[in-house]
């Protein structure tokens, strides 16, 4: 494993060994490690989720035989760094890492191709992709924000004579006919 790995691993305080063929060996160094994770008190919940984060990996990104390609500490490092706080955001954690994955995978397809038939069928795939990515970033912020949108002006210029209103603008008020 190299120092990334290990560095990865310890942040998410999960190892791996194995591979899909010889099976998986994973070191939890927190017992409640995969709920934290997963923000869940679920260990069912949790361990499913973790196997979803495997099932979308090549067989030689999930091995040891194959260390430069192996993306299981990724999948679940960017799970907790999204540190999901309910079923959506699970879902959705364990979705875009996926489709993350799948992204620089076909980026990889791309820069190898060789013809322009294989050039325009990766291309569409990157693209679609990478779409589908930044979708799933939209809706897991709408998620969280409840859908509002916050908006900051830093600048404001106002002409010579002009009039300006900092603040919050209501209709009504003075004037108004209150009937």
């Amino acid at each position: 494993m190299s120092k990334i790995e290990k560095a990865k691993s310890n942040e998410s305080g999960i190892e791996f060994s194995g591979s899909a063929e010889t099976g998986h060996e994973v070191k939890l160094m927190n017992p409640d490690g995969l709920r934290k994770i997963f923000g869940t008190p679920d260990d069912f919940l949790a361990e499913a989720l973790f196997t979803q984060c495997l099932k979308p990996l090549k067989a030689n990104e999930a091995s040891d035989k194959y260390p430069a390609n192996d993306e299981r500490v990724f999948m679940v490092a960017i799970v907790n760094d999204l540190a999901p706080c309910d079923a959506v955001e699970r879902m959705l954690a364990v979705q875009m890492a996926a489709t993350h994955v799948a992204t620089i995978r076909s980026a990889r397809w791309l820069a190898n191709a060789d013809t322009i038939p294989q050039i325009q069928v990766h291309y569409t795939g990157y693209n679609k992709l990478a779409r589908t990515f930044a979708a799933q970033a939209e809706a897991l912020r709408k998620h969280r924000t409840g859908g509002e949108q916050k908006v900051t002006v830093q600048h404001v210029n106002v002409s010579d004579g002009g009039q300006a209103i900092v603040g919050n603008v209501q209709a009504g008020g003075r004037g108004k006919d209150e009937t």
